[in-house]
C-alpha cells in the first residue's frame, strides 16, 4: 500500500514538474511588472554620472593634482599623493556596476529596433567619453566583454583608445538629425544638447579630438589621422556646443558648490591665482567671474586673489581667507540661473578650438595655430561673461605665439588650461601629457605613505583593492600587487619625465 501510495505522488509530481516547465516564466512573472522601461529612465543616470561621489571621485584626485584647487582640511591624504580606497575607490565600481552597466542594458533592450538608432547612438557617444574619463585615471583596464558578468583580461590603453575612435565615428555616422520616425530623448532627459542632435553629433567629434591630441606624443600617426577625421567631420562651432551638466537647486549634489561653500573644505589653488596674474600684466578679467572671497576675509582689501598651496598636511589658519568660489554672482556656470543651481563641465567649446589650434601647431590640420589660440581665449571669455573690452586687452597684453614649437605649445597650453577651469580631470591630463602649465610638487612633500617617489608628479591612480583581490591574474603583470601598482607610473601617452625640463621647457612634445 505504501509503495502504491509513493508512486502516486511521484507521478503527481512528474505531471506538476513538466506542465510548469513550459510556462514557468509566464507563471513566476507579476502581470503588473515592468521588464523594459523607458530609454530616458536609464538615460539620465547615466548623463548625470560625472557628479556622483564628485568629492571623493574627482575633486581630492584630479582636481587637486590640476591644482586649480587646493584642500583646507588638515589630514586630507590624496594631495600629498596618498591612495585612499574609501574615496576614488568608489570611482571603478561606480562606473562598472551602474554607468556601464547601463548602457549594455539598453543596447540589449533596444538595440534589434531601428527606431532607436539615434538614441542608442547618443548613448554611444556618452558611454565613449565616459570611458575615455575613467581610461586617463587608471589606464590599462578591463575593456572587451567588461559589464558582461565574467572576468575579462585588463586591455592595454592603445587597444581601447583605437577601439573608442572607431566607436565613436560609427555613433556620429548612425545619428540621423532628419529621421522623423526616431524615438528621441526628452529636453529633460537630454541635459547637454536638449534634443539638438547635429549638436550630438559635434560632441562626439570634439571627443574624438580630444582623445587623438591625448596621443600626439605616443602615437603621432594615429593621432594626426583622427584628429584631421573628427575636424573634418564637423567639431563644436560656438559656446553653444559646449557640454554642460546642470545641477538642480533642489535636492543634493556632491558638487563644487558642496566642498567650496557648504564644507569648506577647499579653496582656490594659489597656482591658479598665480596665473591669473602672470600672464599679461595685470589680473586675469576672468578671476572675479570665477572667484570671491570668503566673507571677512582681510585678503579682500587688498583687491588681490590669492589661493592657497597645494599639498598642505597641516593647513594654516589663514587659508579659509583665501579665495573660493564665486556662488553669489557672475559667472552663470557656477552661479544659479533658474532652477539650475550651477554646471558641471563636460566639454567647454574653448577646449576645443586649443585643440584645433594644438593640430594646427603640429601641422595636422588647417588653420592657423596662433589665430586659434587667441579664438580660444576669446571663447573662453565669451562663455564667463567678460565686458568686450576687458577681454580685448587682456588678448591685446599675452603674448601671441612665437619661437619654438615647444615656447608655442607651452603658452597654448598654459591658456587652455586656465580656460579649462574647474575642469580638473582635463587640467590634470593635459598636465601629464605636455608639461605644461608650471605646477608645484605638494607643499608640505610628497607622503612617505604615497607610491610617487619624492620630488616625483603623481601621474595615475592605482586600482582599487577589490580588483587587486578579485582580479589580480587579469591585471598587467607588472602592476597586478597593491606595492607594484604605483601611482608614479606613466599612462601609454605620457612620454616623458616632468623632471626633465630645462629653462621651463620639455624637449619631448615635437
Amino acid at each position: 500500500m505504501k509503495r502504491t501510495i509513493l508512486l502516486l505522488l511521484t507521478m503527481v509530481l512528474a505531471i506538476v514538474t513538466v506542465g510548469c516547465t513550459d510556462d514557468f516564466e509566464e507563471i513566476n512573472t507579476p502581470r503588473d511588472a515592468v521588464n523594459i522601461v523607458s530609454p530616458d529612465i536609464m538615460f539620465l543616470p547615466m548623463l548625470q554620472n560625472p557628479m556622483r561621489n564628485y568629492q571623493r571621485n574627482v575633486n581630492l584626485y584630479s582636481d587637486f593634482y590640476a591644482q586649480y584647487w587646493a584642500n583646507t582640511v588638515s589630514g586630507f591624504e590624496s594631495p600629498r599623493y596618498e591612495y585612499v580606497d574609501g574615496w576614488i575607490g568608489n570611482r571603478w565600481r561606480e562606473f562598472y556596476t551602474q554607468t556601464l552597466a547601463e548602457s549594455i542594458t539598453l543596447k540589449d533592450w533596444y538595440g534589434e529596433d531601428p527606431t532607436y538608432t539615434n538614441v542608442l547612438a547618443q548613448v554611444e557617444i556618452w558611454i565613449c567619453a565616459e570611458w575615455a574619463r575613467i581610461l586617463q585615471i587608471y589606464g590599462d583596464m578591463p575593456y572587451f566583454g567588461a559589464g558582461l558578468g565574467e572576468f575579462v583580461s585588463y586591455n592595454t590603453e592603445q587597444e581601447i583608445y583605437y577601439d573608442l575612435f572607431d566607436r565613436l565615428a560609427n555613433a556620429v555616422d548612425a545619428i540621423d538629425p532628419g529621421d522623423s520616425s526616431q524615438y528621441a530623448f526628452t529636453s529633460d532627459t537630454d541635459l547637454f544638447f536638449r534634443g539638438d542632435l547635429e549638436k550630438w553629433k559635434r560632441f562626439g567629434n570634439s571627443i574624438r579630438l580630444r582623445l587623438a591630441m591625448r596621443l600626439a606624443n605616443v602615437d603621432p600617426n594615429k593621432a594626426q589621422a583622427e584628429a584631421a577625421a573628427a575636424v573634418n567631420a564637423g567639431v563644436m562651432v560656438s559656446n553653444d556646443d559646449s557640454a554642460l551638466l546642470p545641477i538642480w537647486t533642489e535636492g543634493f549634489s556632491d558638487y563644487l558648490h558642496q566642498m567650496g561653500s557648504n564644507w569648506d573644505n577647499i579653496r582656490i589653488s594659489s597656482t591658479f591665482t598665480d596665473f591669473l596674474y602672470n600672464q599679461s600684466g595685470s589680473e586675469d578679467p576672468r578671476a572675479s567671474f570665477w572667484l570671491a572671497y570668503e566673507e571677512g576675509s582681510p585678503l579682500a582689501d587688498s583687491g588681490v586673489f590669492t589661493g592657497v598651496a597645494n599639498g598642505y598636511d597641516l593647513v594654516p589658519e589663514s587659508a579659509n581667507d583665501n579665495a573660493t568660489i564665486n556662488l553669489v554672482d557672475g559667472y552663470s556656470g557656477f552661479s544659479p540661473n533658474g532652477n539650475v543651481l550651477i554646471n558641471l563641465p563636460i566639454m567647454f567649446y574653448s577646449e576645443v578650438v586649443f585643440l584645433r589650434a594644438e593640430a594646427a601647431l603640429r601641422g595636422w590640420v588647417g588653420g592657423n595655430a596662433n589665430a586659434l589660440y587667441l579664438e580660444g581665449v576669446q571663447a573662453s571669455m565669451d562663455l564667463v561673461g567678460v565686458d568686450a573690452v576687458a577681454a580685448a586687452d587682456y588678448i591685446a597684453a599675452i603674448p601671441t605665439l612665437s619661437g619654438s614649437n615647444e615656447e608655442q605649445l607651452k603658452q597654448l597650453i598654459t591658456q587652455k588650461w586656465i580656460a579649462n577651469f574647474p575642469n580638473g580631470e582635463e587640467g590634470w591630463a593635459d598636465f601629464r601629457r605636455t608639461d605644461y602649465p608650471d605646477i608645484t610638487l605638494p607643499i608640505d612633500g610628497v607622503s612617505s605613505n604615497s607610491t610617487v617617489a619624492p620630488d616625483t608628479w603623481v601621474k595615475r591612480v592605482r586600482y582599487p583593492d577589490n580588483a587587486h583581490e578579485l582580479e589580480s591574474e587579469f591585471m598587467p603583470a607588472s602592476r597586478n600587487t597593491i606595492p607594484a601598482d604605483r601611482m608614479d607610473i606613466r599612462l601609454w601617452w605620457d612620454t616623458a619625465d616632468t623632471k626633465t625640463k630645462s629653462g621651463g621647457l620639455m624637449s619631448s612634445n615635437f
